[in-house]
């Protein structure tokens, strides 16, 4: 069986029109490339077309076969050969004599096995043939995706902005300020968060790791249109405009779909599924804002029944002594119960979750309860006789220490009767 060299278009033609001829039997839509004819007697099972996907191309390199992804406009048809008139062998070796003579060039050829590689220009085709009765034809036509999502350098309060909405979205939700939707694309699902935590991927020494971020929490679900977008393309959208925007990466998937940025207290996590779906988390970094102060009734009330209380509303940076100027509540109500009560004394006691050295935990504890002290009796005026700062590092928890939330309660101060 030969074919006609009269049946093999001109290349050119590959970068204008993707589709040909159809027969009766092939699937709804489905046509030949003009670029290489179907092996007589074929019927087309399936097809996929996109104006942009990826594909991994098996080519040859230093006698090694590895892929070759090339992105641009993408077209995989897959056909049944006749199995009762045909052999394997006769499919692979026409569909191989076809594109030799058409001058493509080989990057890759499995002989008998029935798969192999060609390309001409930017025009990539690979043939793949089962001898099962079937072979599937994959082209891509290498070129620049286009991109149709931009982002916005962040700043600390970037997402008190208004964002966009669009027809379809769930009630009340909408783009981040920072970063727009793929086109086409409708919001499923939003979780906005003055105060929340998300765990982001990140690479430290080539591993992946888990950061987890606290803050101002903006949250969004995407569907993107499948029927004219690839997952390829979702991805390096999103991917580009964050590059262009100048974020740091990371971590970074690739292909995968998933990938963590940051720029300042702002981070930013995409994950793109191959089902249609995307989701975006932005966290702005802040610390939570202390809003429950125990009062000098509370604190008395603790001393007299417990014998201690944890003076909520004192705070600190992270390795830092410095009582923060927010903790004013709390000292002055602490101020209030030792001047109603001249004879009162307590242990100012300061407590550390168990991260870091045990050494340097009990030493920051002590500077800290050091520094209540200090603050007490110099801005306060409470008499020093009624103080005494002790230290307990990691040695009296409260939680369990295995969760950011367990360890928040043990970095606490607490009033000991004396």
């Amino acid at each position: 069986m030969k074919l006609s060299p009269s049946l093999l278009p001109v290349l050119a033609f590959a970068c204008t029109v993707f589709s040909c001829s159809a027969h009766g039997q092939d699937a709804a839509g489905c046509k030949d490339s003009p670029l290489v004819p179907r092996f007589p007697g074929s019927v087309i099972s399936e097809c996929h077309e996109k104006a942009f996907d990826g594909y991994d191309f098996t080519v040859t390199v230093n006698k090694q076969n590895v892929p070759k992804r090339i992105e641009g406009t993408f077209l995989r048809i897959s056909y049944n050969w006749p199995r009762t008139t045909a052999t394997k062998s006769q499919v692979v070796h026409l569909l191989n004599s076809a594109l030799r003579k058409a001058g493509y060039t080989f990057d890759y050829d499995s002989g008998e096995y029935g798969d192999f590689t060609v390309h001409s220009g930017k025009t990539w085709i690979m043939e793949e043939v089962s001898s099962n009765g079937g072979y599937s034809q994959t082209i891509v036509v290498d070129k620049q995706m286009p991109q149709s999502i931009t982002a916005k350098a962040a700043s600390d309060n970037g997402l008190t902005a208004a964002g966009i909405s669009m027809p379809g979205d769930a009630k009340g939700c909408k783009d981040s300020p920072l970063i727009s939707r793929y086109t086409g694309s409708i919001i499923t699902n939003c979780n906005d968060k003055a105060f929340d935590a998300y765990d982001f991927t990140i690479t430290v020494d080539k591993q992946q790791k888990v950061k987890r971020i606290e803050g101002i929490m903006h949250q969004n679900t995407y569907n993107w249109p499948r029927d004219t977008a690839s997952k390829t393309q979702v991805v390096h959208n999103l991917n580009n405009a964050f590059k262009t925007a100048g974020y740091s990466f990371d971590y970074d998937s690739g292909e995968y779909g998933d990938f963590t940025v940051h720029m300042g207290k702002t981070w930013i996590m995409e994950e793109v599924s191959g089902g249609g779906t995307y989701k975006q988390t932005i966290v702005v970094e802040k610390a939570l804002t202390q809003e429950v102060v125990t009062n000098a009734a509370a604190l008395s009330g603790g001393l007299s029944g417990n014998g201690h209380v944890v003076v909520n509303g004192i705070l600190f940076d992270t390795g830092k002594t410095d009582v923060k100027p927010e903790s004013g509540p709390a000292l002055d109500e602490i101020a209030k119960l030792l001047k109603a009560n001249p004879k009162l004394k307590v242990y100012v006691v300061g407590h550390t979750d168990n991260v870091g050295a045990l050494a340097a935990n009990m030493d920051l504890s002590k500077r800290r309860a050091a520094s209540v002290v200090q603050t007490l009796t110099a801005k306060y005026g409470v008499p020093a006789a009624q103080l005494d700062a002790i230290g307990d590092g990691p040695s009296a928890p409260v939680s369990s220490n295995d969760t950011e939330d367990s360890r928040a309660l043990n970095r606490r101060v607490e009033l000991v009767k004396q």
